[in-house]
Order: C-alpha cells, then sequence, then structure tokens
C-alpha cells in the first residue's frame, strides 16, 4: 500500500463547506449557529478560508479588553473563543452558566463587525456549552534533563508530579528547561527531578512566569539537553527544531500518566486557565491526558528526532478516565512569554 502524503492527510482533515454548520448542530452541547459556510473547490480556498478566520480571531483579541473581556469568564459565562477545524468561529459557554438570545447576538455581531472589516459578510460562527479546561498535573532520575520526564513541585496541599516540557536557552545562552505555568506559577518555586526531599534531587527554582500566550515557567539549569523522552521504554528523541502547528496538523504528547498519544490539532482559541487567567491563541487537539501530563512536550516527528510544537496544560471537556481532547501552548507562545527557544541537537 503506497505511503500517504502528509499534504493528503490534511487535505482528508479539511472538508468543510456549507452543510457543515448543519452538522455542526446536532453536538449534544450546541446553543446557536449563526452565518454561512461558503463553497469550496480545494483544498488550497479552504486553507485560505482558515487564513481569513484566523484574522477575525485576531482582531478580537487584539482588541479583547475594550470588547470581548466583559463577556468572558470570571466577568460572563464565555470560557473559550477561537476558531475550528470545521471552518467556523466558535464561542464556548461554561456549562451551567445561561446565555440570553441578546448576549448570544452581541457575541455574534462582536465577531461579525470584524469580519465585515475585511468583506466577510456572513461570519460562520457557533455557540456551544463546555466544561473549564482542566489543567493536568517516566520516573528514573535523568541528568541531563530531558522533555517528557518526572518533576515534582511543592504546592500549599502537598507534593505535586508533573512533567518536564523540553530544555531551551536565553538569547544570551543560559540554559534551562520550560515547565507547565500552572503547576510551578511563582518565582522560586523549587523543581525536583524525580522525587521531592533529597538534596540531589534539586533541579532548580522558577525565575520567570508565563500566563498571556503560554501556560509555561522557566528554570534555569545548566546540566539538560536537547532530548526528549518518546515512549516506553527509555526511546529518546533529539530535539532537531521548533515550529507552531497548524489546524490539521497530527501532533504527539509524551507525559508521565499516559505516555504518548496523539491527534489532530481542531482549533486555535482563548482560553481560559485556572490559575493564570487568559491565555491567547491556544492549540487544541485531539490526544489524550490525565493528570500529570501537564508540561509534556507536544511534537511532531521530523527527519532524525522531532520538532517541538507546543508545551501541554489540560483536558478539554468531560473527564470519563482522562480527556479524549487536549489543550496545548504553541512553541511561539512560550518564546514570547518566557524569552526562551528549545534547545536543539
Amino acid at each position: 500500500m503506497p505511503a500517504v502524503s502528509a499534504q493528503e492527510v490534511i487535505e482528508q482533515k479539511l472538508t468543510f463547506g456549507p452543510e457543515t454548520l448543519e452538522e455542526l448542530k446536532n453536538d449534544p452541547n450546541f446553543i446557536a449557529a449563526y452565518g454561512n459556510i461558503p463553497t469550496f473547490e480545494s483544498l488550497e480556498e479552504r486553507e485560505k478560508w482558515l487564513d481569513t478566520l484566523d484574522k477575525i480571531y485576531t482582531e478580537v483579541n487584539d482588541n479583547f479588553e475594550k470588547e470581548m473581556s466583559k463577556y468572558f469568564y470570571p466577568n460572563g459565562p464565555v470560557i473559550a473563543y477561537g476558531y475550528t477545524i470545521d471552518g467556523v468561529l466558535k464561542v464556548a459557554i461554561e456549562k451551567g452558566q445561561k446565555i440570553d438570545a441578546a448576549k448570544e447576538n452581541e457575541l455574534y455581531d462582536l465577531f461579525s463587525n470584524y469580519g465585515q472589516n475585511i468583506a466577510v459578510k456572513d461570519v460562520p460562527l457557533i455557540i456551544v456549552y463546555e466544561d473549564l479546561p482542566t489543567p493536568t498535573s517516566r520516573t528514573s532520575s535523568w541528568r541531563p534533563i530531558i522533555g517528557g520526564i518526572k518533576i515534582c513541585t511543592e504546592k500549599p496541599d502537598g507534593i505535586k508530579q508533573s512533567t518536564l516540557g523540553f530544555s531551551a536557552q536565553t538569547s544570551s545562552g543560559t540554559k534551562g528547561y520550560v515547565v507547565a505555568g500552572h503547576t510551578a506559577p511563582s518565582i522560586g518555586d523549587q523543581i525536583w527531578q524525580p522525587t521531592a526531599g533529597p538534596s540531589a534531587n534539586k533541579v532548580g527554582t522558577v525565575s520567570k512566569v508565563g500566563g498571556h500566550y503560554a501556560d509555561a515557567s522557566w528554570v534555569p539549569y545548566s546540566n539538560v539537553a536537547a532530548k526528549i523522552y518518546d515512549t516506553d521504554t527509555d526511546v529518546l528523541k533529539d530535539v532537531k527544531s521548533h515550529e507552531n502547528a497548524a489546524i490539521g496538523d497530527t501532533v504527539y504528547k509524551s507525559g508521565i500518566t499516559t505516555g504518548r498519544s496523539y491527534g489532530s490539532v481542531t482549533e486555535i482559541r482563548t482560553s481560559y486557565d485556572n490559575p493564570l487567567g487568559t491565555l491567547y491563541r491556544q492549540y487544541v487537539a485531539g490526544y489524550n491526558c490525565d493528570g500529570g501530563d501537564s508540561g509534556a512536550p507536544v511534537y511532531v516527528y521530523v527527519s532524525g528526532g522531532v520538532k517541538i510544537v507546543g508545551i501541554h496544560w489540560g483536558g478539554v471537556g468531560t473527564y470519563n478516565s482522562g480527556y479524549s481532547t487536549s489543550i496545548f501552548s504553541p512553541v511561539s507562545g512560550v518564546q514570547s512569554d518566557l524569552g526562551v527557544t528549545p534547545l536543539t541537537a
């Protein structure tokens, strides 16, 4: 059987058209739908349409404080908004909250006005119910430090386990690594690997915390390597490059609880993240996760190793022995918030 190219895989996933909006109304969490999805003749046209939705989404982000913030959690019922692999803009309302038709129309008008600014007259948007994303909180001693291994942080309610993201460095050459921000949200937080207690297990303290474009914290530490723990047992991969993923890409996550899992990127959104607050341009993907996976590297395979695309921080939707949909911060968000770049081999 001939191999399927990456382009063919994306083409199979980008199939949206005028009928898609009606299909989305069958979701049990559906609230409302507006606008229409155009007819497309090619993959290129669909990709350009996603670029158009990204422009509208970006305008809403750029004017967040002026317009969207009054609707956004905790001020209002909106917990996320963005655009999806289905070719629509999407607004998520926290389950249990009520939203009336007037507020629904206000939200649509907000997106529609920016669409009209770029000659999109009938912007497609769906409003759905969702649960708040749940941050999800390899066990040998690893020196040098690599991505995908167990780390511990001390919290007021005890020691918590999570996953180390990836090794990185500053523009001046200071080396260290990136962890999930919600697991180590304060400057000075101590990190241990693999367990807390012995002084030999101390592997640095947090010196910078994100919270705008990434759920991520930075830990300077000299003994690091440009590798990740890919899968059991002790299968390591060199980090060769870094770049954001695109909608439709298949990405992989390697965490201490659910190991390696993978799925397609389905959505780019602004989302509420406890305790960091509003995070912009977060990526939703269909890979499994559970508590302890927070901080896991998210990556794709390339020749000779992997390309880092982000850092995992939570599960989306209903918990059922884990989550089947996850959310991660893109590598560009880590770079923007922390001023560090993944270390490459």
